[in-house]
Protein backbone atom coordinates (compact mmCIF):
# COMPACT_ATOMS: atom_id res chain seq x y z
CA UNK A 1 0.00 0.00 0.00
CA UNK A 2 2.66 2.51 1.03
CA UNK A 3 4.51 1.28 -2.15
CA UNK A 4 1.73 2.53 -4.34
CA UNK A 5 0.95 5.75 -2.33
CA UNK A 6 4.88 6.33 -3.57
CA UNK A 7 4.44 5.83 -7.07
CA UNK A 8 1.33 7.70 -7.45
CA UNK A 9 3.46 10.69 -5.43
CA UNK A 10 6.20 10.26 -8.03
CA UNK A 11 4.09 9.95 -11.00
CA UNK A 12 2.46 12.88 -10.11
CA UNK A 13 5.58 14.60 -9.25
CA UNK A 14 7.12 14.14 -12.84
CA UNK A 15 4.66 15.92 -14.62
CA UNK A 16 4.03 18.90 -12.43
CA UNK A 17 0.43 18.32 -11.54
CA UNK A 18 -1.61 18.36 -8.11
CA UNK A 19 -3.75 15.71 -8.41
CA UNK A 20 -5.29 12.96 -11.44
CA UNK A 21 -6.28 14.47 -14.62
CA UNK A 22 -7.40 11.83 -16.24
CA UNK A 23 -9.43 9.80 -14.00
CA UNK A 24 -13.32 8.05 -15.24
CA UNK A 25 -15.25 8.74 -12.61
CA UNK A 26 -17.76 11.99 -13.17
CA UNK A 27 -16.47 14.64 -11.63
CA UNK A 28 -17.95 18.00 -11.91
CA UNK A 29 -15.00 19.99 -11.17
CA UNK A 30 -13.21 18.69 -13.70
CA UNK A 31 -16.04 19.09 -16.15
CA UNK A 32 -14.67 21.41 -19.61
CA UNK A 33 -18.04 23.86 -19.72
CA UNK A 34 -17.80 25.30 -23.19
CA UNK A 35 -19.06 24.62 -26.61
CA UNK A 36 -22.06 22.69 -26.07
CA UNK A 37 -21.83 22.17 -22.78
CA UNK A 38 -21.75 25.95 -22.16
CA UNK A 39 -24.94 25.72 -23.82
CA UNK A 40 -26.74 22.64 -22.02
CA UNK A 41 -25.41 24.37 -18.71
CA UNK A 42 -27.08 27.58 -19.40
CA UNK A 43 -30.06 25.79 -20.42
CA UNK A 44 -30.27 23.80 -17.06
CA UNK A 45 -29.65 26.74 -14.79
CA UNK A 46 -32.07 28.64 -16.89
CA UNK A 47 -34.95 26.14 -16.00
CA UNK A 48 -34.36 25.92 -12.81
CA UNK A 49 -34.15 29.94 -12.24
CA UNK A 50 -37.99 30.09 -14.44
CA UNK A 51 -39.65 26.97 -12.69
CA UNK A 52 -40.06 25.28 -16.15
CA UNK A 53 -41.03 21.93 -14.41
CA UNK A 54 -39.37 19.25 -17.11
CA UNK A 55 -36.01 19.25 -18.46
CA UNK A 56 -34.86 16.69 -20.93
CA UNK A 57 -31.12 15.83 -21.80
CA UNK A 58 -29.77 13.44 -24.22
CA UNK A 59 -26.95 12.06 -26.43
CA UNK A 60 -25.66 10.24 -29.52
CA UNK A 61 -23.44 7.61 -27.39
CA UNK A 62 -22.66 6.94 -24.14
CA UNK A 63 -19.86 8.89 -22.78
CA UNK A 64 -20.71 12.22 -23.82
CA UNK A 65 -20.53 14.19 -20.35
CA UNK A 66 -24.30 13.86 -19.12
CA UNK A 67 -23.95 12.68 -15.56
CA UNK A 68 -20.71 15.25 -15.44
CA UNK A 69 -22.65 18.18 -15.97
CA UNK A 70 -25.51 17.32 -13.86
CA UNK A 71 -23.18 16.71 -10.95
CA UNK A 72 -21.56 20.24 -11.99
CA UNK A 73 -25.25 21.69 -11.71
CA UNK A 74 -25.75 20.39 -8.64
CA UNK A 75 -22.72 21.32 -6.81
CA UNK A 76 -23.61 24.60 -7.89
CA UNK A 77 -27.21 24.57 -6.95
CA UNK A 78 -25.76 23.36 -3.63
CA UNK A 79 -23.11 26.66 -3.67
CA UNK A 80 -26.20 28.99 -4.13
CA UNK A 81 -28.90 27.32 -2.14
CA UNK A 82 -27.49 26.05 1.06
CA UNK A 83 -29.52 23.95 3.45
CA UNK A 84 -32.72 25.20 1.07
CA UNK A 85 -31.62 22.91 -1.84
CA UNK A 86 -33.04 19.33 -2.42
CA UNK A 87 -32.42 16.94 -5.04
CA UNK A 88 -32.93 13.60 -5.94
CA UNK A 89 -30.41 12.24 -8.01
CA UNK A 90 -31.40 8.39 -9.26
CA UNK A 91 -28.84 6.76 -11.54
CA UNK A 92 -30.15 3.16 -11.54
CA UNK A 93 -33.64 3.95 -12.80
CA UNK A 94 -34.60 -0.27 -13.20
CA UNK A 95 -37.66 0.16 -10.77
CA UNK A 96 -40.94 -0.46 -10.35
CA UNK A 97 -43.32 2.55 -10.14
CA UNK A 98 -43.56 2.33 -6.79
CA UNK A 99 -39.88 1.86 -5.68
CA UNK A 100 -39.27 5.03 -8.20
CA UNK A 101 -41.90 7.24 -6.10
CA UNK A 102 -39.65 5.65 -2.44
CA UNK A 103 -36.82 6.26 -3.44
CA UNK A 104 -37.01 9.71 -4.44
CA UNK A 105 -39.51 10.63 -1.37
CA UNK A 106 -36.04 9.34 0.49
CA UNK A 107 -33.15 10.88 -1.31
CA UNK A 108 -35.54 14.28 -0.79
CA UNK A 109 -36.32 13.85 2.91
CA UNK A 110 -32.79 12.03 4.16
CA UNK A 111 -35.32 9.72 5.43
CA UNK A 112 -36.55 5.97 5.14
CA UNK A 113 -39.68 5.94 2.85
CA UNK A 114 -42.51 4.25 3.88
CA UNK A 115 -44.09 0.58 2.16
CA UNK A 116 -47.07 2.71 0.93
CA UNK A 117 -46.99 4.37 -1.94
CA UNK A 118 -49.43 7.30 -1.33
CA UNK A 119 -47.84 7.85 2.40
CA UNK A 120 -44.45 8.63 0.47
CA UNK A 121 -46.41 10.75 -2.40
CA UNK A 122 -47.62 13.05 0.95
CA UNK A 123 -44.36 13.46 2.46
CA UNK A 124 -42.54 14.06 -0.76
CA UNK A 125 -45.13 16.90 -1.54
CA UNK A 126 -45.15 18.59 1.87
CA UNK A 127 -41.29 18.61 1.78
CA UNK A 128 -41.31 20.29 -1.61
CA UNK A 129 -43.83 22.91 -0.46
CA UNK A 130 -41.19 23.43 2.78
CA UNK A 131 -38.33 24.36 0.33
CA UNK A 132 -40.37 26.28 -2.02
CA UNK A 133 -41.83 28.54 0.78
CA UNK A 134 -38.52 28.99 2.12
CA UNK A 135 -37.13 30.38 -1.44
CA UNK A 136 -34.78 27.37 -1.82
CA UNK A 137 -35.07 24.72 -4.84
CA UNK A 138 -36.06 21.36 -5.88
CA UNK A 139 -34.18 19.27 -8.56
CA UNK A 140 -35.48 15.24 -9.29
CA UNK A 141 -32.60 13.94 -12.02
CA UNK A 142 -33.44 10.42 -13.38
CA UNK A 143 -29.56 9.13 -15.27
CA UNK A 144 -29.60 6.87 -17.60
CA UNK A 145 -33.02 7.11 -18.67
CA UNK A 146 -32.61 5.06 -21.66
CA UNK A 147 -33.23 1.93 -19.17
CA UNK A 148 -37.16 2.80 -19.25
CA UNK A 149 -37.63 2.66 -22.37
CA UNK A 150 -39.76 -0.56 -22.09
CA UNK A 151 -41.13 0.26 -18.77
CA UNK A 152 -43.95 2.89 -19.92
CA UNK A 153 -45.82 2.25 -16.91
CA UNK A 154 -42.74 4.13 -15.20
CA UNK A 155 -42.62 6.94 -17.24
CA UNK A 156 -45.67 7.51 -17.06
CA UNK A 157 -45.45 7.83 -13.27
CA UNK A 158 -42.97 10.00 -13.76
CA UNK A 159 -44.99 12.10 -16.27
CA UNK A 160 -47.56 12.39 -13.16
CA UNK A 161 -44.43 13.51 -10.98
CA UNK A 162 -43.96 16.68 -12.80
CA UNK A 163 -47.66 17.92 -12.25
CA UNK A 164 -46.88 18.33 -8.33
CA UNK A 165 -48.04 21.75 -8.08
CA UNK A 166 -48.24 24.67 -5.25
CA UNK A 167 -50.02 28.13 -5.93
CA UNK A 168 -49.85 27.84 -9.49
CA UNK A 169 -46.22 26.81 -9.96
CA UNK A 170 -44.26 23.71 -10.14
CA UNK A 171 -42.74 22.39 -6.86
CA UNK A 172 -39.67 21.00 -8.41
CA UNK A 173 -37.53 20.84 -12.23
CA UNK A 174 -37.55 17.47 -13.31
CA UNK A 175 -34.46 16.16 -15.32
CA UNK A 176 -34.75 13.61 -17.35
CA UNK A 177 -31.08 12.25 -18.79
CA UNK A 178 -30.59 9.34 -21.15
CA UNK A 179 -29.31 8.46 -24.63
CA UNK A 180 -30.77 8.37 -28.08
CA UNK A 181 -33.23 5.65 -27.46
CA UNK A 182 -34.79 7.39 -24.54
CA UNK A 183 -35.22 10.92 -27.05
CA UNK A 184 -37.12 8.88 -29.55
CA UNK A 185 -39.27 6.61 -27.26
CA UNK A 186 -40.55 10.35 -25.42
CA UNK A 187 -41.14 11.31 -29.11
CA UNK A 188 -43.53 8.92 -29.32
CA UNK A 189 -45.47 9.74 -26.01
CA UNK A 190 -46.49 13.08 -27.08
CA UNK A 191 -48.05 13.48 -23.23
CA UNK A 192 -44.39 13.02 -21.98
CA UNK A 193 -42.87 15.07 -24.90
CA UNK A 194 -44.48 18.25 -23.71
CA UNK A 195 -43.84 18.33 -20.54
CA UNK A 196 -40.70 18.60 -21.27
CA UNK A 197 -40.27 22.45 -22.78
CA UNK A 198 -36.31 22.50 -22.09
CA UNK A 199 -34.52 19.93 -24.01
CA UNK A 200 -30.59 19.29 -24.98
CA UNK A 201 -29.09 17.07 -27.34
CA UNK A 202 -25.06 15.99 -27.38
CA UNK A 203 -23.11 15.02 -30.27
CA UNK A 204 -19.63 14.02 -30.09
CA UNK A 205 -16.52 16.52 -30.35
CA UNK A 206 -14.80 17.61 -32.65
CA UNK A 207 -11.23 17.46 -32.92
CA UNK A 208 -10.76 21.54 -31.80
CA UNK A 209 -12.80 20.48 -28.84
CA UNK A 210 -11.28 16.99 -28.07
CA UNK A 211 -7.72 19.09 -27.77
CA UNK A 212 -9.34 21.65 -25.41
CA UNK A 213 -10.75 19.05 -23.22
CA UNK A 214 -7.39 17.40 -23.05
CA UNK A 215 -5.70 20.53 -22.07
CA UNK A 216 -8.14 22.07 -19.52
CA UNK A 217 -8.40 18.70 -17.83
CA UNK A 218 -4.25 18.96 -16.74
CA UNK A 219 -4.32 22.22 -16.15
CA UNK A 220 -7.12 21.56 -13.97
CA UNK A 221 -5.13 19.20 -12.38
CA UNK A 222 -2.11 21.65 -11.90
CA UNK A 223 -0.14 21.55 -14.62
CA UNK A 224 1.87 25.17 -15.88
CA UNK A 225 -0.69 26.40 -18.60
CA UNK A 226 2.63 27.21 -20.37
CA UNK A 227 3.63 23.60 -20.62
CA UNK A 228 2.41 21.27 -23.77
CA UNK A 229 2.31 17.51 -22.88
CA UNK A 230 0.21 15.88 -25.83
CA UNK A 231 1.59 16.84 -29.32
CA UNK A 232 -0.50 17.98 -31.59
CA UNK A 233 -0.11 14.58 -33.88
CA UNK A 234 -1.39 12.59 -30.67
CA UNK A 235 -4.27 14.09 -29.79
CA UNK A 236 -5.30 13.24 -33.46
CA UNK A 237 -5.00 10.27 -33.03
CA UNK A 238 -6.64 10.12 -29.96
CA UNK A 239 -9.47 11.88 -31.40
CA UNK A 240 -9.91 9.69 -34.14
CA UNK A 241 -9.65 6.62 -31.99
CA UNK A 242 -12.39 8.25 -29.59
CA UNK A 243 -14.54 9.58 -32.29
CA UNK A 244 -14.72 12.20 -30.34
CA UNK A 245 -16.59 10.45 -27.20
CA UNK A 246 -14.77 12.24 -24.09
CA UNK A 247 -14.96 8.94 -21.98
CA UNK A 248 -12.64 7.38 -24.42
CA UNK A 249 -10.22 10.19 -24.65
CA UNK A 250 -9.78 10.27 -21.38
CA UNK A 251 -9.39 6.61 -20.88
CA UNK A 252 -6.37 6.97 -23.81
CA UNK A 253 -4.85 9.68 -22.34
CA UNK A 254 -4.49 8.41 -19.06
CA UNK A 255 -2.84 5.19 -20.44
CA UNK A 256 -0.29 7.24 -22.72
CA UNK A 257 0.68 9.41 -19.62
CA UNK A 258 1.26 6.53 -17.57
CA UNK A 259 3.63 5.27 -20.63
CA UNK A 260 5.34 8.35 -20.81
CA UNK A 261 5.52 8.13 -17.25
CA UNK A 262 7.42 4.92 -17.38
CA UNK A 263 9.10 5.42 -20.73
CA UNK A 264 10.69 8.73 -18.71
CA UNK A 265 9.68 10.47 -21.78
CA UNK A 266 8.76 14.30 -21.26
CA UNK A 267 5.91 14.59 -24.02
CA UNK A 268 3.26 12.35 -24.92
CA UNK A 269 3.44 11.61 -28.72
CA UNK A 270 2.59 9.17 -31.46
CA UNK A 271 4.77 6.34 -29.72
CA UNK A 272 3.41 6.45 -26.16
CA UNK A 273 -0.70 6.47 -27.73
CA UNK A 274 -0.10 3.83 -30.05
CA UNK A 275 1.03 1.59 -27.05
CA UNK A 276 -1.81 3.04 -25.01
CA UNK A 277 -4.24 2.03 -27.87
CA UNK A 278 -3.28 -1.38 -28.52
CA UNK A 279 -3.73 -2.11 -24.61
CA UNK A 280 -6.79 -1.14 -24.83
CA UNK A 281 -7.69 -3.40 -27.09
CA UNK A 282 -5.53 -6.43 -26.00
CA UNK A 283 -2.78 -6.74 -28.39
CA UNK A 284 -0.89 -6.18 -25.94
CA UNK A 285 2.33 -2.66 -25.45
CA UNK A 286 3.67 -3.68 -29.03
CA UNK A 287 3.84 -1.12 -31.81
CA UNK A 288 1.09 -1.16 -34.24
CA UNK A 289 3.45 -1.42 -37.53
CA UNK A 290 4.89 -4.73 -35.38
CA UNK A 291 1.31 -6.82 -35.34
CA UNK A 292 -0.18 -4.68 -38.20
CA UNK A 293 -1.47 -6.93 -40.87
CA UNK A 294 1.58 -7.63 -43.65
CA UNK A 295 -0.83 -9.40 -45.79
CA UNK A 296 -2.69 -6.37 -46.55
CA UNK A 297 -2.27 -5.26 -49.82
CA UNK A 298 -1.11 -1.46 -50.42
CA UNK A 299 -4.00 0.12 -52.21
CA UNK A 300 -6.17 -1.41 -49.33
CA UNK A 301 -4.12 0.33 -47.20
CA UNK A 302 -3.94 3.36 -48.94
CA UNK A 303 -7.99 2.77 -49.26
CA UNK A 304 -9.07 1.91 -45.23
CA UNK A 305 -5.98 5.15 -44.50
CA UNK A 306 -8.60 7.60 -46.67
CA UNK A 307 -11.85 5.83 -45.48
CA UNK A 308 -10.55 7.43 -41.51
CA UNK A 309 -10.76 11.10 -42.65
CA UNK A 310 -13.41 11.19 -45.04
CA UNK A 311 -16.88 11.28 -42.54
CA UNK A 312 -18.52 10.21 -39.94
CA UNK A 313 -18.00 6.76 -38.94
CA UNK A 314 -19.81 3.72 -39.24
CA UNK A 315 -22.38 2.67 -36.39
CA UNK A 316 -20.59 -1.19 -36.79
CA UNK A 317 -17.22 -0.67 -37.24
CA UNK A 318 -14.36 -1.98 -34.63
CA UNK A 319 -11.33 0.46 -32.68
CA UNK A 320 -9.15 -2.03 -35.62
CA UNK A 321 -9.33 1.16 -38.06
CA UNK A 322 -7.77 3.81 -35.83
CA UNK A 323 -4.99 1.06 -35.08
CA UNK A 324 -4.70 0.67 -39.12
CA UNK A 325 -4.39 4.87 -39.25
CA UNK A 326 -1.90 4.70 -36.89
CA UNK A 327 -0.18 1.50 -38.83
CA UNK A 328 0.16 3.43 -41.65
CA UNK A 329 1.30 6.67 -40.71
CA UNK A 330 3.83 4.63 -38.33
CA UNK A 331 5.60 3.04 -41.65
CA UNK A 332 5.84 6.04 -43.42
CA UNK A 333 7.91 7.71 -40.28
CA UNK A 334 9.75 4.04 -40.29
CA UNK A 335 10.63 4.69 -44.06
CA UNK A 336 11.70 8.32 -43.29
CA UNK A 337 13.79 7.86 -40.72
CA UNK A 338 15.27 5.08 -42.85
CA UNK A 339 16.20 7.52 -45.39
CA UNK A 340 17.42 9.97 -43.11
CA UNK A 341 20.02 7.54 -42.05
CA UNK A 342 21.16 7.21 -45.86
CA UNK A 343 21.35 10.33 -47.10
CA UNK A 344 22.79 12.05 -43.94
CA UNK A 345 25.99 11.60 -44.81
CA UNK A 346 25.53 13.11 -48.37
CA UNK A 347 23.62 15.92 -46.90
CA UNK A 348 26.62 16.58 -44.73
CA UNK A 349 29.17 17.35 -47.29
CA UNK A 350 26.89 19.12 -49.53
CA UNK A 351 26.62 21.67 -46.53
CA UNK A 352 30.62 21.47 -46.26
CA UNK A 353 31.22 22.07 -49.87
CA UNK A 354 28.63 25.15 -50.12
CA UNK A 355 29.88 26.71 -47.06
CA UNK A 356 33.55 26.33 -48.78
CA UNK A 357 32.13 27.90 -51.79
CA UNK A 358 30.52 30.43 -50.32
CA UNK A 359 33.55 31.56 -48.40
CA UNK A 360 35.24 31.41 -51.61
CA UNK A 361 33.12 33.53 -53.24
CA UNK A 362 33.03 36.00 -50.56
CA UNK A 363 37.08 36.39 -50.97
CA UNK A 364 36.65 36.66 -54.53
CA UNK A 365 34.17 39.97 -54.06
CA UNK A 366 36.31 41.62 -51.03
CA UNK A 367 39.91 41.16 -52.88
CA UNK A 368 38.43 42.49 -56.43
CA UNK A 369 38.35 45.73 -57.48
CA UNK A 370 35.63 47.59 -56.88
CA UNK A 371 33.04 49.08 -59.21
CA UNK A 372 30.96 52.27 -59.01
CA UNK A 373 27.87 51.46 -56.65
CA UNK A 374 24.39 52.17 -58.15
CA UNK A 375 21.84 53.36 -56.94
CA UNK A 376 18.52 51.33 -56.54
CA UNK A 377 15.42 52.35 -55.26
CA UNK A 378 12.49 49.49 -54.62
CA UNK A 379 9.20 51.34 -54.47
CA UNK A 380 6.90 49.81 -51.46
CA UNK A 381 3.88 47.98 -52.81
CA UNK A 382 0.75 48.02 -50.52
CA UNK A 383 -0.23 44.58 -49.92
CA UNK A 384 -3.95 44.09 -50.80
CA UNK A 385 -6.28 43.69 -47.60
CA UNK A 386 -7.74 39.91 -47.12
CA UNK A 387 -11.36 39.79 -48.19
CA UNK A 388 -13.16 39.81 -44.84
CA UNK A 389 -14.94 36.61 -43.53
CA UNK A 390 -18.07 36.46 -41.19
CA UNK A 391 -17.53 34.57 -38.02
CA UNK A 392 -18.88 30.73 -38.35
CA UNK A 393 -21.74 30.19 -36.71
CA UNK A 394 -21.74 27.36 -34.03
CA UNK A 395 -25.10 25.60 -33.68
CA UNK A 396 -24.85 22.64 -32.00
CA UNK A 397 -28.90 22.43 -31.43
CA UNK A 398 -29.08 22.64 -35.57
CA UNK A 399 -27.15 19.52 -35.97
CA UNK A 400 -29.64 16.64 -36.73
CA UNK A 401 -29.97 13.82 -33.39
CA UNK A 402 -28.83 11.11 -35.80
CA UNK A 403 -25.83 12.60 -36.89
CA UNK A 404 -22.43 12.71 -35.75
CA UNK A 405 -19.66 15.52 -35.32
CA UNK A 406 -16.82 13.44 -36.20
CA UNK A 407 -16.80 14.28 -39.76
CA UNK A 408 -16.64 18.00 -38.62
CA UNK A 409 -12.76 17.25 -36.89
CA UNK A 410 -10.37 18.29 -39.05
CA UNK A 411 -6.51 19.77 -38.02
CA UNK A 412 -6.42 23.68 -38.94
CA UNK A 413 -3.99 24.68 -41.32
CA UNK A 414 -2.03 27.75 -41.05
CA UNK A 415 -3.97 29.38 -43.63
CA UNK A 416 -7.09 28.79 -42.21
CA UNK A 417 -5.49 30.17 -39.10
CA UNK A 418 -4.23 33.24 -40.36
CA UNK A 419 -7.81 33.34 -42.08
CA UNK A 420 -9.24 33.15 -38.59
CA UNK A 421 -7.29 35.58 -37.08
CA UNK A 422 -7.94 38.12 -39.77
CA UNK A 423 -11.91 37.45 -39.33
CA UNK A 424 -11.50 37.90 -35.71
CA UNK A 425 -8.99 41.36 -36.37
CA UNK A 426 -12.15 42.60 -38.80
CA UNK A 427 -14.87 42.20 -36.47
CA UNK A 428 -13.24 43.86 -34.12
CA UNK A 429 -11.98 46.80 -35.90
CA UNK A 430 -15.29 47.16 -37.30
CA UNK A 431 -16.88 47.36 -33.81
CA UNK A 432 -14.22 49.56 -32.52
CA UNK A 433 -15.54 52.44 -35.66
CA UNK A 434 -19.28 51.58 -34.68
CA UNK A 435 -18.81 52.20 -30.74
CA UNK A 436 -16.72 55.63 -32.31
CA UNK A 437 -19.72 56.52 -34.68
CA UNK A 438 -22.74 55.07 -32.24
CA UNK A 439 -24.52 56.41 -29.10
CA UNK A 440 -23.94 57.30 -26.05
CA UNK A 441 -24.64 53.44 -24.75
CA UNK A 442 -22.17 50.30 -25.08
CA UNK A 443 -22.98 46.95 -23.97
CA UNK A 444 -20.01 46.06 -21.58
CA UNK A 445 -19.87 41.77 -21.66
CA UNK A 446 -18.73 40.39 -17.93
CA UNK A 447 -19.01 36.55 -18.00
CA UNK A 448 -16.27 34.35 -19.31
CA UNK A 449 -18.38 33.74 -22.15
CA UNK A 450 -22.05 35.06 -23.12
CA UNK A 451 -23.79 34.08 -26.16
CA UNK A 452 -25.39 36.84 -28.98
CA UNK A 453 -29.18 35.22 -29.55
CA UNK A 454 -31.48 36.34 -32.55
CA UNK A 455 -34.00 37.46 -30.20
CA UNK A 456 -34.77 38.45 -26.47
CA UNK A 457 -34.82 35.03 -24.98
CA UNK A 458 -32.70 32.44 -23.66
CA UNK A 459 -34.24 29.66 -26.17
CA UNK A 460 -33.53 31.95 -29.27
CA UNK A 461 -31.15 30.57 -32.34
CA UNK A 462 -27.56 31.48 -31.15
CA UNK A 463 -26.00 33.51 -33.04
CA UNK A 464 -21.80 33.72 -32.10
CA UNK A 465 -20.37 33.73 -28.84
CA UNK A 466 -18.22 36.18 -27.37
CA UNK A 467 -15.55 36.59 -24.50
CA UNK A 468 -15.58 38.62 -21.77
CA UNK A 469 -14.24 42.55 -22.13
CA UNK A 470 -16.17 42.93 -25.70
CA UNK A 471 -17.68 46.54 -26.09
CA UNK A 472 -21.10 46.42 -28.58
CA UNK A 473 -23.30 49.26 -29.13
CA UNK A 474 -26.33 49.60 -28.23
CA UNK A 475 -29.18 49.91 -30.42
CA UNK A 476 -32.18 49.25 -27.97
CA UNK A 477 -33.38 46.83 -25.09
CA UNK A 478 -36.54 44.87 -24.14
CA UNK A 479 -37.64 42.33 -21.90
CA UNK A 480 -38.63 38.57 -22.22
CA UNK A 481 -41.30 37.09 -20.96
CA UNK A 482 -39.92 36.72 -17.47
CA UNK A 483 -39.05 39.79 -17.01
CA UNK A 484 -35.00 39.84 -17.84
CA UNK A 485 -33.60 42.46 -19.52
CA UNK A 486 -31.95 42.36 -23.58
CA UNK A 487 -30.06 44.59 -25.31
CA UNK A 488 -29.84 44.91 -29.30
CA UNK A 489 -26.44 44.83 -30.18
CA UNK A 490 -25.04 45.97 -33.62
CA UNK A 491 -22.33 43.36 -34.71
CA UNK A 492 -19.81 42.94 -37.84
CA UNK A 493 -21.91 44.14 -41.27
CA UNK A 494 -25.11 45.21 -41.23
CA UNK A 495 -26.13 42.06 -38.26
CA UNK A 496 -27.72 42.52 -35.23
CA UNK A 497 -27.93 40.61 -32.35
CA UNK A 498 -29.59 40.49 -28.40
CA UNK A 499 -27.32 40.14 -25.84
CA UNK A 500 -28.55 39.41 -21.88
CA UNK A 501 -28.23 41.80 -18.99
CA UNK A 502 -26.77 38.50 -16.83
CA UNK A 503 -24.10 38.42 -18.80
CA UNK A 504 -23.58 42.38 -20.08
CA UNK A 505 -23.45 45.60 -18.46
CA UNK A 506 -25.10 49.13 -20.10
CA UNK A 507 -22.95 51.66 -19.71
CA UNK A 508 -22.58 55.47 -20.87
CA UNK A 509 -19.40 56.82 -23.05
Amino acid sequence: MQGMQTMNEEYLRYWGLNQHPFLLAPDGSMMCVTGQYFECFERLKYAIATNKGGVLVASEDAGLGKTTILLKLIDEMKAEYGANFRYALVDHPTLTADQMIGQITGLITGEMPAQDKLTNLTTLKNALVATKMEGGRNIIVIDEGQMLCEARSVLQELRVLINLTHNNEYLHTFILSGQKALWDTLQEMPEFWQRLPVRYYFTPLRFEETRELIRYRLNKAGLDVAREIFAEDAIEIIHKYSKGLPRTIIAVSDLALLNGYNDKTRKIGFKEVSKALNSMSGRGESLPYVVADRREAPKEQSTKAGSETAGPAAPNRTPAAPLDYIAHNAKQRLLERSTGQYFRPVIITLVILLFLFLGAAGYHFVSAPKQPQQTVIIKEVEKSEAPKKEPPVENPQAQNPGETAEGQAAVQSPSDARGEKDVISAFRDEIKKKNESAGNRLAVVNAEAANIRSAPGIESPRILTIVRGEILPILDEQKDGTGMKWYKVSLYGNRTGWIASIVASATNR
